[in-house]
């Protein structure tokens, strides 16, 4: 028994402290192509059904679906304030799996379109006194929506299917459990909560209910963040933040900073990097806002210490 518990405590210690990420480079969506399917300072990123990517375009003011091969394969909306039309959405989350939710920002409210892109509901909205001012957006497989409202520094958890909300997590704050600017959200397969916390320049892990677990980043030092404003967490619990104040995309395993990511495929830095996105075949999506392209990467997790 003590030497299978030593084996366990030697597995979690490599896990956590020795592996490596390793990213390659493969390719960048949004500017080649036909000038309809260019893309102007994309945000938000979703893998939805069938490995299909979904980026908040928020410039132009629709949302765009890219294949597996970065070929545009839709468009959803354009500019207005009438059911269906967005105002600079900045978020989406499709995979749920049977909708496309849409953080409209300029219209202060969360839209739902069906998996062909099809207008069902506006589910929240400043106007109907739901929700404040939304700055993220995510939706999991259990039917929650998880919207970060900037203006109350809340997280809020929703019922998709009827929009009453379960419960909120934070309020202004530097104290572990509150936010100065909730960005953007993630959750794993453990309905654990991961929030980008912008202005205290960390992420805050929570449980599925609610509850603080642990946080990582700061302003200085190793694994340091300023203003993060994108997550994505992938099936194995890695986590990729936007780290916009520090032009990267930084990778961490429990909580420890494991690489970073900080060219795009043609070798030149990050401008703006926003939001972030994994999916099958360990592939990151990363939108950089200001130069308007979604880059696209391979990682893996070397098993050696370096």
């Amino acid at each position: 028994m003590a030497f299978r518990l030593l084996l366990l405590l030697v597995g979690l210690f490599l896990f956590s402290h020795a592996a490596r990420a390793e990213i390659v480079p493969l390719s960048t969506l949004g500017l080649s192509g036909e000038e309809e399917n260019r893309l102007s300072f994309p945000i938000g990123l979703s893998l939805g059904y069938g490995e299909l990517l979904y980026v908040a375009d928020s410039g132009n003011n629709r949302v765009v679906v890219f294949d597996s091969s970065g070929v545009v394969r839709s468009r959803i909306g354009f500019a207005g304030s009438e059911e269906g039309r967005f105002l600079e959405p900045t978020d989406v989350a499709a995979g749920e799996g049977l909708h496309i939710y849409v953080l409209d920002w300029g219209n202060e409210r969360i839209q739902v379109f069906d998996r062909y892109g099809q207008f069902s509901e506006v589910i929240l909205s400043r106007d109907q006194e739901t929700i404040g001012v939304p700055a993220g957006l995510e939706a999991d497989l259990f039917g929650r929506v998880y919207v970060a409202d900037a203006e109350e520094d809340l997280v809020r958890v929703f019922r998709s299917f009827t929009g009453e909300e379960e419960f909120d997590v934070g309020g202004y704050g530097t104290e572990p459990g509150r936010f100065r600017h909730p960005a953007d959200i993630a959750v794993d397969r453990e309905r654990r909560i991961y929030v980008a916390d912008r202005d205290n320049n960390r992420v805050q892990v929570f449980d599925s209910l609610g509850s603080f677990l642990y946080q990582f980043g700061s302003e200085k030092g190793a694994g340091r963040l300023s203003a993060p404003t994108g997550i994505a967490v992938d099936r194995f619990g890695s986590v990729f933040v936007a780290d916009t104040g520090n032009r990267r995309v930084a990778v961490y395993r429990a909580g420890k900073l494991q690489g970073e990511v900080l060219l795009a495929p043609d070798g030149t830095a990050l401008e703006a990097p926003r939001g972030v996105a994994v999916g099958e075949g360990n592939r990151l999506y990363i939108s950089d806002a200001e130069s308007n392209r979604v880059h696209v990467y391979r990682y893996r997790f070397s098993s050696h210490a370096r």
